[in-house]
């Protein structure tokens, strides 16, 4: 019963005309719970259809027909208009009433309020009746029970809920363009889909049952600790749950749209937080920078650019730390050695990293002291060697200061023997893992600084890294010369706090050598028929003042071939599947 009313609706819906922006959000009142707009069950077919076909030619040969007759049943059923136009969809989340639908409006911006409900009802006349408000009832075209409906300025709008339509007929002194800021409007109304959420009501309503929810969540985690003899780790677990619990009750609003092409897909969003909690009192102190990568090699699997405060660096390190070492406590010496760090302000990095043949990163960090900054890394590292606690999962860190001098830079080395045993969590597949991700029980860095920036590489050797310093400052044949990167890079926000973008064929590579090494399975090995180019795609985060986060995730057609040929006969051998 709910999908046939879910789907009449999105039917009905189309059989209005593409509305302008401004007359949309004027039209929906300010109060509601949950709006859906979308360009059009046709357009957004075809967008989605050319989409697949791009990324898998076997899954956009399966999915057209599908769609195709889908629409022709709508076609035929309700008319051309009802699989071309836009609409928009109102609903109220609250429980279902007894015929086990939920309050819902759609809103078509027409004028013929007579031909739309007669459309409605597959080319049936409906006979109206005035009800006070200023709108109208007849019977549901679908099933038994009464509709509503009201013709307003540039719209008409119907569904099965009085009070709905009646809000609607007479709305509040605040309308959604009103309740939206321009960066929720700008998000909402992009894009094939877009949605709005009223966060923070629906929090609000529902307030009791999600302290409850959180209740018996994090029981249920206590309670796979115990059971699993994992207790510690299910603490880290918990920390990262409760801040999703938190950030539902800080949360204010929330916009993000969908976006279809032949040349990938594209989600964009604004959530705003309350005013006066405490990530929207984070953003005050928030930084964003241009984050250009474009000097990177070609050749790794992440590339990320950070714009942070030490202090929230600081907090992400030791939430890394805590899941590594579940229940370890900081010893006074690590304590005092990241106040230090806290003490070195903004810091903004970016840089590379690649797991399948050993660990290699490359970053430049530029920082207001870079030497304060070394000596702070310097300090914490020392200080995790030294602990007797779980966080120190170094068996030797052996430093060598100002051992190599390049370019008028000098570079102190750090070799540092791991303890993979700790690191995997003291099971064997574990720290095969880990020793695979290193590279072995080992790994290198050299660090220095040019005064204004600090280069630091994780290489076996000096020359690796000096290849790669060199690499970098020549910056004529980096990523940024690859096209994908060119693509993925425009359709992400030139300013961003955090912006990561990954490469594909990088991460089947990480993938296999993780999995062969934790499983023991040498045949898992990369399929050497993955594209030449890399495939990449990316995310990006960046504050907004006053209060809001505006988010991207940008996946280009081109990652397709490389999960179908790459990821899938992976996964497929970690069951024994591995085609011969």
């Amino acid at each position: 019963m709910l999908a046939q009313f879910l789907s009449m609706w999105i039917v009905a819906a189309t059989l209005g005309q593409t509305p302008a922006e401004t007359a949309l959000l004027k039209a929906v009142p300010g109060d509601v719970d949950l709006v859906i707009r979308s360009r059009g069950l046709a357009p957004t077919s075809t967008d989605l259809t050319a989409m697949l076909k791009a990324m898998s030619p076997q899954l956009g040969a399966m999915a057209e027909p599908a769609l195709g007759d889908l629409l022709a049943k709508f076609k035929t059923q309700f008319g051309e208009g009802a699989i071309k136009t836009a609409w928009v969809g109102l609903v109220r989340a609250v429980a279902p009433g007894p015929d086990g639908v939920i309050p819902f409006a759609v809103m078509v911006i027409q004028d013929d309020y007579r031909g739309v409900l007669k459309s409605l009802a597959s080319g049936k006349d409906v006979v109206l009746k005035a009800e006070d408000g200023g709108f109208d009832s007849f019977d549901s075209p679908h099933s038994r029970g009464t509709w509503y409906a009201v013709k307003g300025p540039g719209f008409v709008a119907f569904g099965p809920d009085k009070e709905f339509i009646a809000a609607i007929a007479k709305p509040g002194e605040k309308s959604l363009e009103q309740a939206l800021t321009p960066a929720l409007a700008k998000q909402f109304l992009a894009g094939d889909v877009g949605l709005y959420l009223n966060v923070s009501k629906i929090s609000d309503r529902y307030a009791d049952q999600i302290d409850q929810a959180r209740q018996q969540f994090m029981g249920a985690l206590d309670q796979a600790g115990q059971q699993g003899q994992n207790g510690a780790s299910m603490e880290s677990v918990k920390v990262i749950y409760g801040r999703l619990f938190d950030s539902i009750k800080d949360a204010d609003a929330l916009t993000f749209n969908l976006d279809f092409a032949a040349e990938g897909f594209q989600l964009a969003g604004e959530l705003d937080m309350k005013a006066g909690a405490g990530p929207a009192n984070a953003i005050a102190t928030s930084g964003a920078g241009t984050a250009d990568l474009s000097k990177l090699a070609t050749d790794a699997a992440f590339y990320v650019y950070m714009n942070m405060n030490a202090k929230e660096v600081a907090r992400l390190q030791s939430l890394s730390l805590s899941m590594v070492s579940p229940g370890a406590k900081a010893s006074p010496e690590l304590a005092k050695a990241m106040e230090l760090f806290h003490g070195q302000g903004r810091i903004e990095t970016l840089g590379t990293a690649s797991f399948g043949h050993g660990m290699r990163a490359f970053n430049v960090v530029n920082v207001s002291d870079p030497k304060g900054y070394i000596a702070a890394n310097a300090a914490m590292l020392q200080a995790m060697k030294n602990a007797d606690s779980p966080l120190n999962f170094y068996k030797d860190v052996k430093v060598d200061a100002d051992v190599e001098t390049h370019e008028g830079m000098k570079f102190t080395h750090v070799v540092a023997t791991i303890d993979s045993d700790k690191l995997g969590a003291g099971n064997q597949a574990g720290a095969a893992s880990v020793k695979a991700m290193f590279g072995g029980d080992t790994f290198s860095y050299w660090i220095g600084t040019d005064g204004k920036r600090v280069f630091q590489v994780t290489t076996p050797t000096w020359d690796e890294a000096k290849a790669q310093i060199d690499f970098y400052l020549k910056g004529n044949s980096g990523i940024g010369t690859v096209p994908s990167y060119q693509a993925v890079r425009s359709a992400l926000p030139e300013q961003a706090s955090l912006l990561m973008i990954m490469n594909a064929q990088g991460i089947v590579r990480m993938l296999a050598s993780q999995f062969g090494a934790a499983l023991n399975k040498p045949e898992l090995k990369v399929p050497a028929d993955l594209p030449k180019e890399p495939a990449l795609f990316g995310i990006s985060l960046t504050p907004r003042a006053p209060k809001g986060y505006e988010f991207h995730f940008v996946l280009p057609s081109q990652v397709g071939p490389v999960v179908e040929k790459g990821m899938i006969p992976l996964f497929q051998g970690l069951q024994g599947k591995i085609e011969r």
